[in-house]
């Protein structure tokens, strides 16, 4: 009976080994070859149900981990980032720096992508993933020098 890596499952499986390990017990450890190896047969398949079950839990609990470890980095990143104008910056002490990051794709997508100037047009700067267009009056970049102190 192939499971979803439930510990219900696990505990299920690893209880049905223990009914034949007790089993094997109350007979004394004496039995007959068929019955010997019948019980074995069923303890085998109980332990290895319960290993693949494991394996099955194992690998959601890595998922989980890794969407942990996402999110994590996506609330340190916002946490260090600030809004200014029509862009989003990297901040150091509370104040931003750098060049800016599209307001659109980091507010829908939580996507960091740097503003470019738009090529013939140094007044406007374009997102290259949603393609949004920016006043780089609105969008400038933010010297660090200062911050550096």
């Amino acid at each position: 009976m192939a499971g979803q890596g439930r510990l219900s499952d696990i505990m299920r499986s690893l209880n049905q080994a223990n009914e034949v390990g007790l089993r094997i017990r109350s007979a004394g450890y004496v039995l007959e070859k068929s019955d010997m190896k019948a019980m074995l047969a069923e303890l085998a398949g109980s332990i290895s149900e319960a290993k693949m079950e494991l394996g099955i839990l194992q690998g959601y609990l890595q998922d989980k981990d890794v969407e942990l470890k996402t999110m994590g980095e996506l609330l340190h990143t916002k946490a260090n980032l600030r809004r200014r104008g029509d862009g989003y910056y990297k901040s150091r002490e509370g104040r931003p720096y750098g060049q800016p990051y599209c307001s659109y794709c980091w507010e829908h997508e939580h996507k960091l992508m740097h503003l470019h100037n738009r090529i013939l047009k140094k007044d406007v700067r374009i997102c290259p993933h949603c393609k949004n267009e920016y006043q780089a009056q609105r969008t400038p970049y933010l010297e660090a020098d200062a911050l550096m102190m």
